[in-house]
């Protein structure tokens, strides 16, 4: 068993070296186009700036050429009389007037001079990292060696303060943990993100500026933020390192998004119009992968399985989970007597499925969501709707948040 995980751990040690390499690769490459790009754009400037300064050098030199044709033909005594010799005199004259008056033009004109202004704002943010991404162990404790179907038990259960500054309420309606163990969650009361460790003190918060109705992790300490708008949302891409946030980039839907997962380079989206969409992470184009059947009057949730063959829909207004495949087919539909308005679902790394209901209650459902493994919590003590879950690998804590409450519920379990 020993000799296994040893040489798991250095099959996983070298994949992610190679994927360090791969990332300086991708990093160097990019620095070479941007390198390319600029040069070609230097070239191009100074082409058009030397064709300028050449035409009027070009001109002067006609002009002289030509007075000088004209002074040689007198000289030789080619012109007949007077009046000829005067007309070219005369043309002597207008060439020499528009020669001076190009040698003015030129004089004005201030010394062309290429510069450069480097984007201090690219060594600034370099200057930022101490690494190429964040490094993370998963597993090590009995219950991450365990399978997905491995039924968990509470050992207790902790308040933390989710509120910043002078906040008086939050509603943390999405979270998700990082890969270094820290936890983010989103505020929809208070329109920000808010990072915290694993002793779930606040690091930091970000605001947003528009209420986040969803969020996930997209890989390469990056998230997607779906922000409420006129009938449409917006996706944020956020980087998140070294306790800060750092805005990446945005897409626009054109429906509203009330729930977000991303598996690979695959984003799901679900509707309020009830419609599950499959975008890729940066592509903008979605198509439909599921529709419902029945419109629900409350806000659902999913969650997409580890290996991406599972996806789970929470029902509210029915009390029911559906489970699909990764073709949006209904692969089975489950309740239970504590499945209340469930109004949240969260898979764990491992495969565990957590689903959080309105009454407060915590349920652990099989890895296939056709049965109840467990009650984390029931609703004997009042939480309140609970509107988002997490299971930090990590700590082996369960993180509870519920709507318009000032803190969050860590349980751990075992």
């Amino acid at each position: 068993m020993k000799q296994k995980q040893l040489s798991n751990l250095e099959i996983s040690g070298k994949k992610v070296l190679g994927q360090i390499q791969t990332m300086r690769r991708d990093v160097n490459k990019a620095f070479d186009d941007l390198e390319a790009h600029t040069v070609a754009e230097l070239d191009k400037m100074k082409s058009s700036k030397e064709r300028h300064v050449q035409a009027g050098v070009e001109i002067i030199r006609d002009n002289i050429d030509h007075v000088q044709k004209v002074l040689d033909d007198i000289n030789k005594g080619k012109h007949n009389g007077e009046s000829s010799a005067f007309i070219s005199f005369m043309k002597c004259e207008e060439i020499l007037k528009q020669g001076q008056s190009t040698l003015r033009n030129m004089e004005m004109t201030t010394e062309v001079q290429l510069a450069f202004q480097p984007y201090t704002g690219l060594l600034d943010y370099l200057s930022t990292l101490t690494k190429l991404g964040e490094l993370s162990c998963t597993g090590g404790s009995a219950s991450s060696l365990s399978g997905p179907d491995h039924t968990f038990i509470k050992e207790n259960e902790t308040q933390y303060n989710a509120c910043h500054g002078k906040e008086e309420t939050s509603y943390i309606n999405d979270m998700c943990v990082l890969p270094n163990g820290q936890t983010l969650l989103a505020d929809y009361t208070n329109t920000s993100l808010k990072l915290l460790n694993d002793k779930f003190t606040m690091i930091s918060s970000h605001n947003l500026g528009k209420p986040p109705s969803s969020m996930c992790y997209v890989g390469n300490s990056d998230i997607a933020v779906a922000l409420s708008g006129n009938n449409k949302s917006t996706i944020q891409y956020i980087r998140v390192t070294e306790g800060s946030f750092y805005y990446k980039e945005s897409r626009q839907l054109d429906h509203v998004c009330s729930s977000m997962a991303c598996h690979d380079d695959s984003l799901f989206v679900l509707s309020t119009s009830d419609t599950l969409y499959l975008y890729t992470t940066r592509n903008s184009k979605g198509r439909v992968l599921h529709k419902l059947k029945h419109l629900d009057t409350y806000i659902k949730s999913f969650a997409v399985s580890p290996d991406g063959t599972r996806i789970f829909i929470s029902h509210p207004s029915h009390n029911t989970l559906t489970t699909l495949n990764s073709d949006g087919m209904v692969l089975s539909t489950f309740t239970d007597a504590e499945m209340q308005k469930p109004s949240t679902i969260h898979v764990s790394p491992a495969g565990h499925v957590f689903l959080g209901c309105g009454t407060g209650t915590v349920l652990q459902v099989s890895s296939d969501g056709t049965r109840k493994l467990t009650t984390i919590v029931g609703s004997e003590k009042r939480r309140g709707n609970i509107a988002s879950l997490c299971y930090n690998t990590s700590t082996g804590d369960l993180v509870v948040g519920c709507f318009h409450c000032k803190d969050i519920t860590v349980i751990k379990l075992k």
